[in-house]
């Protein structure tokens, strides 16, 4: 691929003090020309404030010349004199407000008037559930719910409800913006329009973003990327691989310095740079820094000093990379609901150094990845003809058990309610492959597996005793030509370093024998926040997010992927070694490594 661009957002707060005085251009310049910019994107709306097109034509004179220049808006968020709106912390207009109509396409009209290329802000979606909305909701679908009543549907999760809702918003949202949005913007001279999509990409539908009716709107789709403190950057790898599969193409990544907890201070360095790791092993065709002014200020020097060092050798090393992310499959669908159970899974399954890949179509002889947000969407049966092993979670079972996904479920799975024994059980010791482990030094002794099933002819994978009984923790059947893997240990977080080391390798294990690349503790020490990402080529790319070494072998099965050769570091830091089997790496702390095979 090529590098990937870098780019740099300019809220419209900061535009103004660009061209009135109060942030002197020079200043930016110098920034821009520092972390090696190519592109700058000039906002001219945000928090209700407009920034006229004489205003963004001056500031769009400072940077041409220089750098690319595009128009931004961040038209989803209210402002003293707009209608009605949702208030979240943060107000987000409501679609049904005609007030808020003639305002957007105004926005609209003037960025278009200025720039031919645009990018919006992710604020943009259906998230006002105010009694006119909700009033014309009922109208639309014959229903008499309240907003108190309606909320409440939505976090239950999966409802007939929360399903018409998510229908309800994707197509207001989708008629507001051809209609308000899209086409002001074309009438008045632009041409080319992107929507940045946020990271909280489980309520993406019930908001009115369902993907592959966004690419239609719209002339691209750019991925927010933020993992903030306290959560598992993994998901920013992991969203890009799935908008870019559900919507086609991805035009580029976003990510801030806020620290997420209570957005008065910045992200630590360490996260930040973790932040811009997994933004970038999605391979993205243009990366935005969020937003000029923070990056300008005393307290994220050494940020920018964080970027300086590792964003250009990071860049020119993915570069190299001609092959594709590979990963154990995970049927590509947008739940059209917010999920309960199983949510942001994929976060904590990527932590223990388990690739993912989003796929819409699965090909025959697959490994795949079965979550309980799937359950009741996906055709099991047909799924079952294609691939080779099924592995499910325990949100998945527990949802096959409920009825969810119908006989097909009870089929594949080869058991029903009728066979439950717990739907939780507290277990001291695991065993895998006759190595026999427990926890309890300084941490949670007594951990959850469920649910336990009595499953006729099933093969104990990994099994779980609490002193008096011995359950099967993990365990696997075979139904018509496909292994059905239930992995019954997968409620997080204590997949993140509560279980021996031995319950989480079964799963890494599972996953290997599909990609050819498999990682281990070279310890025996618990192996988690590590991420490893494989690309078909032989570049590999592994991060190390704890404050202390960590040691992982990987075994590369060299038939399977056609990776062969010595390990070469192309950027980052660790300790390489060839070993028998494939590489053994040492990652300092809170470190990364992108290496190439041969």
């Amino acid at each position: 691929m090529t590098e990937t661009k870098l780019a740099v957002y300019v809220t419209a707060h900061t535009v103004r003090k660009l061209v009135g005085g109060a942030l002197a251009p020079e200043r930016a310049l110098a920034l821009l020309d520092r972390l090696g910019v190519e592109k700058v994107y000039l906002e001219n709306y945000r928090d209700g404030l407009f920034v006229p097109p004489s205003e963004l034509e001056k500031a769009r004179k400072l940077f041409e010349g220089r750098y690319e220049v595009a128009g931004g808006s961040c038209i989803g968020t209210w402002g003293e004199g707009w209608g009605r709106y949702a208030d979240y912390g943060f107000r987000v207009v409501c679609l049904t407000d005609e007030r808020n109509l003639e305002l957007l396409a105004r926005a609209m009209r003037e960025l278009g008037s200025v720039f031919e290329e645009a990018l919006i802000d992710d604020f943009w979606a259906q998230w006002c559930t105010c009694p006119y909305c909700v009033e014309r909701f009922n109208s639309e679908f014959g229903l008499r719910a309240t907003p108190e009543a309606l909320r409440r549907e939505l976090a239950r999760g999966d409802t007939p409800t929360a399903r018409m809702w998510a229908r309800f918003s994707t197509e207001l949202l989708s008629r507001v913006s051809r209609g308000f949005v899209a086409k002001p913007f074309r009438e008045a001279g632009g041409r080319r329009l992107v929507l940045k999509v946020a990271e909280w990409r489980e309520d993406f539908y019930v908001r009115g973003l369902f993907l592959p009716e966004v690419a239609k709107v719209f002339d691209g789709v750019y991925v927010g990327t933020e993992s903030r403190e306290r959560v598992n950057s993994y998901g920013s790898h992991y969203i890009t691989l799935l908008v870019k599969e559900l919507a086609g193409r991805v035009e580029g990544v976003w990510f801030d310095t806020y620290d997420g907890l209570g957005w008065a201070r910045s992200v630590s360095v360490e996260t930040y740079v973790e932040q811009l790791l997994a933004s970038l092993t999605p391979l993205p065709p243009e990366l935005t820094l969020f937003n000029l002014e923070d990056l300008l200020h005393p307290t994220r020097e050494p940020h920018v000093s964080a970027l300086e060092k590792h964003a250009k050798p990071l860049r020119e090393a993915l570069a190299g990379v001609k092959g594709e992310p590979l990963g154990l499959l995970r049927p590509a669908l947008q739940p059209p609901f917010s999920p309960v159970e199983d949510r942001y899974i994929e976060d904590y399954i990527g932590a223990i150094g388990i690739p993912l890949k989003p796929a819409r179509s699965i090909p025959e002889g697959s490994y795949v990845l079965v979550t309980a947000k799937e359950v009741g969407l996906l055709d099991l049966s047909e799924l079952a003809e294609r691939a080779k092993l099924i592995l499910l979670t325990s949100g998945a079972v527990r949802r096959i058990l409920r009825g969810d996904a119908g006989d097909a479920g009870y089929e594949l799975l080869g058991a029903d309610a009728s066979d439950l024994v717990y739907d939780h059980f507290a277990a001291s010791e695991f065993e895998y492959k006759g190595a026999r482990a427990r926890e309890g030094h300084r941490r949670a002794c007594e951990l959850p597996v469920g649910p336990v099933l009595k499953v006729p002819g099933a093969e104990v994978v990994v099994a779980a005793s609490d002193g008096w009984e011995r359950w099967p923790a993990i365990f696997k059947v075979r139904r018509k030509g496909v292994e059905v893997v239930a992995a019954c240990t997968t409620d997080y977080p204590y997949l993140l370093g509560q279980y021996p080391e031995i319950v989480n390798q079964a799963l890494r294990d599972i996953a290997g024998e599909f990609l050819g690349v498999t990682a281990a503790s070279s310890t025996g020490a618990t192996l988690y926040n590590f991420a490893l990402h494989v690309y078909s080529d032989g570049h590999l790319v592994v991060a190390n997010h704890n404050p202390h070494w960590l040691s992982a072998r990987l075994r590369i099965d060299e038939e399977k992927t056609g990776f062969s050769g010595s390990p070469k570091l192309l950027a980052g830091s660790a300790d390489l070694r060839e070993t028998e089997t494939g590489l053994a790496v040492g990652l300092p702390p809170r470190s990364y490594a992108v290496i190439k095979i041969g």
